[in-house]
């Protein structure tokens, strides 16, 4: 597993959807867990419904928010017993300000390499206004022209993000980080027959926001082991919208100025 590239492929492929100039991301890693903040509603019964499974894009589903908090995160380790990737990135919005700020950290061992790769940025956008830096490693304080700010908007359009998604059931009628929401399973399909390796954690949930059919939340986590070698390698995957359309404030950092 190339945790160099996978990381920093993820990071790529979300800035470039997502029109990143800001982001808050945290070192350590926060576990991937199950179900939280959901609250149980009776409805429909489980399995195949007519109920839609399918999402709309990452970037559509925000396009459609006045403001958010969204986390996005990727952790993966293995097939050897040191390698790791933990990748994180926090991004807030406010239409209102036209403001985005972003922080992403990458914290990798890639097979082969003695001492980890740690990455920890951050990015802020109001109006034609960008920063990018950390008090660490000084800010970068940069003005766009409105034609400049044009055509990096018009770019960031042409990405975007949807997440796997395979063969899902309906499971119920949910409120999820106060959204009202469907929530569906899924497992991977053909998981471990390439590589042979025994499939010993095969489990994804979304949660589908009712008005909107935005993702609130999707969780996905895989894990093989090879036979032979025992070899394991797991990837976990958190996707979470919380604090839709509620007031948010996003300023420069004091550091950087024009």
């Amino acid at each position: 597993m190339n945790t160099r590239r996978a990381a920093l492929s993820l990071v790529l492929a979300i800035c470039l959807s997502l029109a990143c100039s800001s982001i808050t991301i945290v070192t350590e890693s926060t576990p991937v867990t199950s179900v939280t903040d959901s609250t149980q509603i009776p409805s429909l019964p489980t399995g195949p419904t007519s109920i839609p499974s399918d999402p709309v894009s990452i970037r559509k589903g925000l396009a459609s928010l006045n403001s958010y908090s969204l986390v996005i995160e990727s952790n993966s380790s293995g097939p050897s017993q040191t390698e790791y990737s933990h990748t994180r990135i926090e991004i807030q919005k406010s239409k209102d300000q036209d403001a985005t700020s972003t922080h992403y950290v990458v914290d990798q061992l890639s097979a082969g390499e003695s001492e980890p790769t740690t990455t920890d940025s951050y990015a802020y956008s109001i109006g034609n206004a960008q920063c990018d830096g950390s008090d660490a490693d000084e800010w970068t304080y940069t003005p766009l022209t409105p034609q400049q700010k044009e055509m990096q908007d018009l770019f960031s359009e042409m990405m975007d993000i949807l997440p796997l998604i395979d063969n899902p059931t309906y499971v119920g009628s949910e409120t999820m980080n106060g959204i009202m929401a469907n929530h569906f399973t899924f497992q991977v399909s053909g998981l471990g027959l390439q590589s042979s390796a025994e499939v010993t954690a095969n489990q994804g949930d979304y949660w589908l926001a009712q008005d909107g059919q935005y993702i609130v939340k999707y969780i996905l986590v895989t894990e093989t082991v090879d036979t032979t070698s025992q070899a394991k390698a797991r990837m976990e995957v958190l996707i979470e919208l919380t604090g839709v359309n509620q007031p948010v404030t996003i300023a420069l950092p004091v550091g950087c100025a024009p």
